[in-house]
């Protein structure tokens, strides 16, 4: 089960980073020009969004029923 969160965690992050890269460049700017705060928080919202369907379809139970 903890393999299972852990790999969770690893695909939610990397999606996140990844498509906030891909889409600071569809904007035409940089991650630098974006602001490394925005580029972090967008990342991790996208990582969260990811994750609850995550959670629901790997059956790791990290958010409650």
């Amino acid at each position: 089960m903890q393999l299972k969160r852990l790999l969770l965690a690893a695909i939610s992050l990397g999606f996140g980073f990844v498509s906030t890269t891909i889409i600071t460049w569809a904007m035409g700017t940089t991650p630098a020009e974006y602001g490394t705060m925005y580029f972090v928080l967008t990342s991790l919202c996208l990582a969260i969004f990811l994750a609850i369907w995550l959670d629901k379809f790997m059956k790791t139970e990290i958010l409650p029923e």
